[in-house]
């Protein structure tokens, strides 16, 4: 078939859609973010995190980076929960969650990133509250307790993602054995030495990829989503199936991004992050 016809067939047309509905977000929103790739980085955490100088780790030039210490562990160790399985267990299409055990121990290291985050909350509000400080709370615990719950969002999210879209999802768990999550808490203790070295040989890219982080775990929520409402779940048996379906959930979930952005850009008037007495 001519390459005309082929573009022009009845059945790219939400591929199209979905393409057109992206390139017109993306536009828009690189339009009016700050400069560089770090500027568009920094825009994406803008929409996410509270990006607090002190609660977050600084390049070099004394730049912070683009989210917070327990933001940039959470967002990296999305990225570990959603990939590992796929290119580390030649588990693409995993449709199951972890055995119950496993999801236990993955809920514990969430339970342990709310109740660190929920300490060091106290710490922002004035002694006059009196309110319960357990311990001081520090970056490396925030960076630690982060990247466990990033991969607990990963892991979860990832088997919902694949019996959604895919007509051959496997009947197995993202994660099989304590040995395999071991090893995604292995990839997370080394992405965690690498940010908290503050390197900038490390630094540069892991504040990218974090940024990265957000958008891909927005994309899966919002293609969950999209599937759902078209009525297109357990349809695609190739990455070409699923591409219209990827690019309306990545349009969605740039356009909140988008939305965040302009909202608190219009009622703080700055890109830094919050500034909060005793930070």
């Amino acid at each position: 078939m001519p390459l005309a016809r082929r573009l022009s067939d009845p059945s790219n047309t939400l591929l199209w859609i979905g393409l057109a509905a992206l390139l017109l977000v993306l536009t828009v929103w690189l339009s009016f973010t700050p400069q560089g790739i770090l500027g568009k980085a920094d825009a994406v955490g803008y929409a996410v995190c509270h990006r607090i100088s002190v609660r977050s780790f600084h390049f070099p030039d004394g730049r912070a980076v683009p989210l917070c210490a327990r933001c940039s562990g959470t967002f990296l160790g999305v990225l570990v929960g959603l990939l590992a399985p796929g290119l580390l267990f030649g588990r693409r299409h995993a449709a199951r969650f972890p055995k119950v055990a496993l999801t236990i121990v993955l809920l514990l290291f969430s339970a342990w990133w709310a109740f660190d985050g929920a300490n060091s909350f106290m710490h922002l509000l004035p002694e006059s509250l009196r309110l319960p400080r357990l311990f001081e709370p520090n970056n490396f615990l925030r960076l630690t307790t982060g990247m466990l719950h990033g991969i607990t969002m990963g892991s979860l999210i990832l088997p919902i993602v694949n019996a959604t879209l895919w007509a051959d999802a496997a009947d197995e768990p993202t994660v099989k054995s304590l040995w395999e999550l071991l090893a995604l808490v292995g990839i997370g203790a080394a992405l965690v030495a690498m940010v908290y070295s503050e390197y900038w040989l490390f630094l540069y890219p892991l504040a990218v990829l974090s940024s990265i982080g957000v958008l891909s775990i927005l994309g899966c929520i919002m293609t969950v989503m999209v599937a759902t409402l078209l009525r297109r779940e357990t349809q695609s048996r190739t990455l070409r199936d699923a591409l219209p379906l990827i690019l309306l959930g990545l349009a969605a979930a740039l356009l909140m991004i988008a939305v965040i952005d302009a909202a608190r850009l219009a009622v703080f008037g700055t890109w830094d992050g919050f500034v909060m007495p005793g930070a």
